[in-house]
């Protein structure tokens, strides 16, 4: 599981956040639970591959009040409300969603700041404290029974374990990008180094490191596990500020490029991620103005953009489920932002929230735990 991103300047600081959680507390901004029938109407037994947990708010953009919800929606559409903020301005930010299925990790900015971890079919809340300049990541793999973070040291991140009521575990090393991609058994992480990737174990212990040649010092991001032995990574060639995506194997055998290196012209201003769809390979991109793209690529490496209809060309595409991409975008230039399922072959659509123009709408949108999950 990739631990965890709004725009594109968001995506770089929730990833280059981490956790130091301290005495138990219940801040004001705490999450309200939603009504028990409503809790209680959700079938868990089928929450899995599909569904998405989802923070929403209908306080209009630039800093305005409003009420804000936690919704999980089902693979229908159907959605189960779980708490509720009054004032949007106060809510926690959701920052993850463990990979059982049963917890939501929140960071608390408001009064003294610091972490919420909220029990989703109970409604029971624990918030923590926050020292110094800490700030949550993520959960473990494969249950989400702790919480990674980690502290700015030098350039680059120090990294540690804690439990789910703030205490530490386990120190985990530094890492350069502050970025953290668990194993889908929760044994072992990849996390970026001076020279490409290295895994390390669950202790804290370095495995291997895994060398990406030919990309730039420090620029290599471990985006998500490819398969159940390759690392897809998104590194910086030298020379230019333009990513390109690279197929990493976890043993230590030579990386392979999957994208070639773009050029401005070519519209593509970075590689970030990619899905092998029954349809084709299609890339999550940088673009122009700090949007983010989805292009189609070729086998001989050119790519098509793929536009998605009724949104404003800012596509965030957060996972893959069968045929089809789920995207958080834009569907105003006020910043509303909306979700849906988005078939690229056939562009036939399923929206889940449509947000009306002058709200904030999605601002946080995370699906049920897989391989395909983006780290944006």
């Amino acid at each position: 599981m990739s631990l965890r991103r709004t725009s594109l300047t968001a995506i770089v600081t929730a990833a280059l956040s981490a956790v130091l959680l301290t005495a138990a507390t219940v801040g004001v901004a705490a999450a309200r639970p939603a009504a028990g029938t409503a809790r209680a109407s959700v079938p868990w037994n089928r929450v899995g591959a599909g569904w998405v947990l989802t923070q929403y708010t209908s306080a209009a953009p630039a800093g305005r009040t409003g009420p804000a919800e936690l919704y999980l929606i089902s693979p229908s559409g159907t959605r189960y409300q779980l708490a509720r903020w009054p004032d949007w301005r106060f809510a926690p930010q959701l920052i993850a969603w463990s990979p059982d299925g049963q917890r939501a990790l929140f960071q608390v900015f408001s009064g003294k700041g610091g972490t919420e971890v909220l029990t989703l079919a109970t409604g029971q809340v624990s918030t923590f404290v926050m020292q110094g300049e800490v700030n949550p990541i993520g959960f473990t793999t494969p249950r989400g029974l702790n919480i990674v973070g980690g502290q700015p040291s030098g350039s680059g991140t120090s990294l540690a374990r804690y439990s789910l009521s703030g205490r530490l575990l386990q120190h985990l090393g530094y890492s350069a990008d502050g970025q953290v991609l668990y194993a889908p058994s929760g044994t072992e992480f990849a996390t970026g180094t001076s020279k490409g990737l290295k895994l390390v174990s669950n202790g804290g212990a370095l495995i291997r490191n895994l060398p990406v040649h030919g990309t730039s010092a420090n620029s290599c991001n471990p985006v998500r596990w490819w398969n159940s032995g390759t690392i897809l990574a998104s590194c910086i060639p030298p020379n230019t500020a333009i990513p390109q995506l690279w197929l990493v194997p976890a043993s230590g055998a030579h990386p392979t490029a999957l994208t070639p290196r773009r050029t401005v012209s070519s519209g593509d201003l970075g590689d970030l991620d990619a899905w092998q769809l029954p349809g084709g390979l299609y890339l999550q991109a940088a673009g122009p103005c700090a949007v983010l793209q989805i292009f189609k690529q070729a086998r001989n490496g050119s790519i098509t953009l793929v536009t998605v209809p009724h949104t404003a060309s800012d596509n965030r595409v957060l996972t893959a489920f069968g045929s089809r991409l789920l995207i958080q975008a834009p569907t105003s230039c006020t910043g509303s932002n909306s979700l849906l399922w988005f078939n690229p072959a056939t562009h036939a659509e399923q929206w889940l929230i449509r947000a009306p123009h002058n709200v904030i709408g999605v601002a946080a949108a995370i699906p049920f735990y897989s391989r395909q999950n983006g780290n944006l």
